[in-house]
């Protein structure tokens, strides 16, 4: 059990830088760069999805060998059923959910020689729908990817008995 919680933990600190990397894709692309949202969200999804692997093979599973063809075409089958829901998840919850905008604005506070005078700065601003949608599509890769990943495309790994962060699993 102490295995899974470490390789758990490993996956979740991963996990959450990638969604970061595909946050600010996504953000950049369909907000910055007016790109549609099924594109910024299919690119940046792709794009946190190289960084997972990469990051996954080393630390999570400890798997220093060169990728053999069987186990990237079984990562890539598992991510594109992930990708699949995500995009699908994001895209129905876009247009299921109210359309609210959340802003940050920073007030700030003039003074000049007979008056004060208050102005803001709006540092950002971003759809709470947009938000929302991309966290549960998120949650729902998430477990797939995890379960994909522990189960199928790295169950083959020998791993050192020694190394009690490791498993073998057959």
């Amino acid at each position: 059990m102490r295995v899974v919680i470490k390789q758990l933990t490993k996956f979740f600190i991963i996990g959450v830088s990638a969604v970061l990397v595909d946050a600010v894709v996504y953000y950049l692309l369909s907000d910055k760069m007016g790109v549609d949202t099924k594109i910024a969200k299919s690119l940046s999804f792709l794009t946190g999805t190289v960084y997972t692997y990469f990051l996954n093979k080393l630390w999570t599973w400890k798997y220093t060998e060169k990728s053999n063809k069987g186990m990237v075409m079984m990562f890539m089958a598992v991510y594109a059923i992930s990708f699949i829901f995500n995009v699908v998840i994001n895209e129905w919850l876009l247009h299921v959910l109210p359309d609210q905008i959340v802003e940050l604005e920073l007030n700030t506070l003039d003074a000049g020689l007979n008056k004060v005078q208050e102005s803001s700065f709006k540092l950002i601003s971003v759809k709470e729908n947009k938000l929302l949608a991309f966290f549960v599509a998120t949650v729902v890769s998430a477990v797939i990817n995890f379960l994909g990943q522990k189960f199928l495309v790295f169950k083959q790994v020998k791993l050192d008995p020694k190394d009690e962060t490791n498993i073998e699993v057959s």
